[in-house]
């Protein structure tokens, strides 16, 4: 039975050339795009499934009550202290990223990324190991190492490397390491990610020296590791974390300011948003946007086979009323019918992923991500691919496979499937339908194009322009002397250092209580830096002086505050009030800290001459290519073993928002997909509907009518249906984008102008296709149009 249908479908599709040819070419791109689509959102929900334990492992995360804030980082001493008092933690370990480098003979490697670890880390993320001893304490001793197989084969190749010696650099002295193992390479989906493990206790000497401690393997308010916990099977997590509130008065104080709670690591990815320093991470958001964007394309192709279903409907009236008069029954047409929509979706299948194999290189560009065929993840590709193309060809079919199947032999006979109004009614719907999504998506590109361009222009009250950041990273010995060489240039107009520079990305924030009512605490943000930097960065002083070497109690004694902390802490005459220790000396205009996704904070600004990390440069306009080989010359007098790495606050302004950018371009490259997609639909519609309105259109020759009025009839129509679509298109948008705009707290006005291109678009689009057709129809001799059929 199957065979005979596949056998009809196949011998309609082969009569039905333009039909196939229009529906193959829609299909094509509506499938590669999913597909594209699909792949990403697979490879993103599929994070840290590699990892067999992934149900019972379990990030421990810190909640600042006072900051408001949840933290990835915890103490050193967590992980045994959560092994050794609780029973249903089977396995702990602490995590933390390392600096790390190898020599192999004069070539210096620099292992990126590298983890300081303990042992049980193999256990709790079910790493496979290559080489070594399977359940061993592979990390106890200092000078252990264990290598990921990639590496291993780098450096040792073609030999066993377990037990093998090899120098190498952790905190910037030499060690002999001793190869203790070699892992399989980790997944590209996995958020845990490292090329070598060492021993944890490689991250204490520097936490002990940056804050002048001895005990940061004991000290309880040193969260700069994460904690990884493996529990017992049948452990319930939300009956787990309540016994945390007793550990924590044991452990931190009687009225600890910090509350632990677990995150499953099935949920780290992608449930990380409101998680400081998480490491790698996901959005949601951009998996469900992406999830819509491939329904409505795919629902786009789907209309389009209905719709040209419909239109071809009348050329299979005979056929359909000749199989019924020898007996053929509704279910066999019916699913004769559906079997063609099926067959020839999966025959489109081959032609779909060829082009998302040669798509997926600018995709992932335009993604921010590489777009992997993950092995693990194959069956599921699978899967989902085949699903989706045959649930495509199955409601496609339907509606007109129902229709058709229902037709009576007396009504093809009369031909009265020509002539029905509610088919053209449907058919009119459909094409709205298809224009409201695009409308949409262009009004949706313009907008969010709108808020990029808005985002880059907008005043955020320092300098955007004209400044390089130098990055110095952590411990840089010869600051000063670097420093003062770069001001020498006399292309440099002042340079400073700075903790985190601007825009800042990350944050770090003090309570100060309120001073008109004390008992209310306000979260005030924190911007470490050096002499000259708000003269560097062009900040105005509205209040006061700026930091200066004249008073040497500047360097420990003063703050500087801006405009919103003032107000946030109801400080009337703010300069020469004390805030906590400090002596404030100055207020600052308001400026732009971090992006503007978020306001400005109440920000204090303090000295340092110990965390400093990078150096901004103010330079002359148009002298950058000049001062770039000068201050390189002069960091490698400073630090010769280290990279000179820059970057310019512009290129820094633009990363920031990369993806509004990227994701302009993914919404208007889809949009195209959306119209070409409609317009081959549109094209063969009016292509059949100009053939079976031959005689009428010879009959309006006849009395009188012109190819003008012809023409016109077929635009107006179509013309009639875009407006409609635009209309509609309107509040769905404003709508959607809202919503998204106010993911921003400075944003763009949503401006008239990007309804009427949207509909200037898809008119013109619609008129040129629709133009061909009825001009050809317009020529038709009336004699050969009276004749036909």
């Amino acid at each position: 039975m199957l065979k005979n249908y596949l056998k009809a479908a196949l011998r309609f599709l082969k009569h039905n050339k333009v039909f196939a040819g229009i529906n193959i070419m829609g299909l094509s791109i509506a499938l590669a795009a999913s597909f594209i689509i699909l792949l990403y959102v697979i490879n993103e929900l599929s994070y840290n499934h590699c990892h067999k334990n992934r149900k019972s492992v379990y990030r421990v995360l810190n909640y600042y009550k006072d900051f408001n804030q949840i933290m990835a980082g915890t103490p050193y001493v967590l992980a045994s202290a959560l092994k050794d008092e609780f029973p249903q933690v089977i396995k702990a370990a602490n995590a933390r990223p390392t600096s790390f480098q190898l020599k192999l003979g004069e070539e210096i490697i620099t292992v990126r990324p590298a983890m300081a670890a303990e042992s049980d880390i193999f256990d709790i993320f079910t790493i496979p190991l290559t080489g070594g001893s399977p359940g061993k304490n592979l990390l106890d001793e200092m000078n252990s190492l264990v290598l990921s197989s990639e590496l291993a084969e780098r450096l040792f190749p073609n030999e066993n490397p377990v037990g093998k010696e090899i120098i190498g650099l952790a905190n910037n002295k030499e060690t002999l390491f001793i190869v203790k193992g070699v892992f399989e390479d980790i997944p590209v989906n996995s958020t845990f990610r490292a090329q070598c493990f060492i021993n944890s206790r490689w991250t204490l000497d520097p936490i002990n020296e940056s804050f002048k401690v001895t005990n940061a393997d004991v000290n309880w308010t040193f969260d700069f590791w994460n904690t990884w916990i493996l529990l017992a099977k049948g452990t319930d997590p939300g009956e787990f974390e309540k016994q945390f509130r007793a550990f924590e008065k044991k452990n931190i104080s009687e009225d600890p300011h910090n509350n632990y709670s677990l995150q499953n690591l099935s949920d780290v990815y992608l449930d990380s948003e409101n998680v400081a320093n998480t490491g790698v991470k996901g959005n949601i958001k951009n998996v469900r946007l992406f999830s819509l964007i491939a329904f409505l394309i795919v629902l786009v192709a789907a209309i389009n086979y209905i719709i040209l279903s419909t239109a071809v409907s009348s050329s299979r009236g005979k056929e359909i009323g000749i199989r019924k008069t020898f007996g053929a029954y509704n279910d066999n047409i019916r699913k004769q019918l559906l079997s063609e929509s099926v067959l020839l979706v999966l025959l489109v299948l081959p032609v779909a992923l060829v082009l998302t194999w040669f798509a997926l290189p600018v995709a992932g560009r335009l993604f921010q991500t590489r777009l992997n065929i993950i092995s693990s993840n194959i069956l599921a590709y699978i899967s989902v691919y085949l699903v989706v193309t045959i649930l495509i060809g199955f409601f496609s079919g339907i509606y007109t496979s129902s229709y058709l199947s229902r037709l009576k032999v007396m009504d093809i006979l009369k031909n009265i499937i020509q002539t029905g109004k509610r088919k053209q009614a449907l058919r009119s719907s459909l094409i709205i339908i298809q224009l409201v999504i695009f409308c949409a998506f262009v009004s949706c590109t313009l907008i969010i194009r709108s808020q990029y361009n808005y985002a880059l222009k907008k005043d955020t009250g320092h300098y955007t322009k004209d400044i390089l950041i130098v990055e110095l990273g952590r411990n840089f010995k010869g600051y000063s002397a670097f420093i003062n060489s770069i001001k020498l240039s006399p292309n440099v107009i002042m340079a400073a250092g700075v903790m985190n520079g601007l825009p800042m990305l990350g944050s770090m924030s003090t309570m100060y209580p309120h001073f008109r009512e004390p008992e209310t605490k306000i979260k005030v943000e924190g911007l470490a830096v050096d002499y000259n930097f708000i003269k560097t960065m062009g900040i105005p002083v509205i209040a006061g002086r700026e930091f200066s070497e004249e008073f040497g109690s500047d360097l420990t004694q003063s703050v500087i505050l801006n405009e919103t902390a003032v107000k946030a802490l109801g400080i009337s005459d703010p300069v020469g009030q004390k805030l906590g220790s400090q002596n404030i000396i100055g207020v600052v205009k308001d400026f732009n800290l971090h992006s503007i996704h978020t306001d400005i904070p109440p920000l204090s600004i303090d000295m340092t001459d110990r965390y400093i990390q990078q150096v901004a440069v103010h330079y002359k306009p148009e002298t950058l290519n000049n001062i770039l080989p000068f201050i390189e010359a002069e960091w490698k007098k400073a630090a010769p073993d280290r990279p000179f790495q820059y970057s310019t606050i512009e290129s820094l302004i633009e990363s920031l928002y990369s993806s509004e950018k990227n994701l302009s371009t993914i919404v208007s490259i889809f949009a195209l997909f959306t119209l070409l997609i409609a317009a081959f639909g549109l094209f063969g519609l009016v292509l059949f509907i100009g053939r079976s309105r031959t005689k009428e259109i010879g009959i309006k020759k006849v009395f009188g009518s012109s190819g003008k009025a012809i023409i016109y009839s077929f635009l107006r129509a179509n013309i009639v249906l875009v407006f409609i679509a635009s209309l509609i298109s309107v509040p769905v948008t404003i709508y959607f984008m809202t919503k998204w705009l106010n993911n921003y707290s400075y944003k763009t006005a949503i401006s008239p102008w990007v309804f009427l291109i949207a509909f200037v678009i898809s008119a013109f689009v619609v008129i040129a296709t629709v133009f061909f057709h009825s001009y050809k129809a317009s020529r038709t001799n009336p004699v050969k149009a009276l004749r036909y059929e």
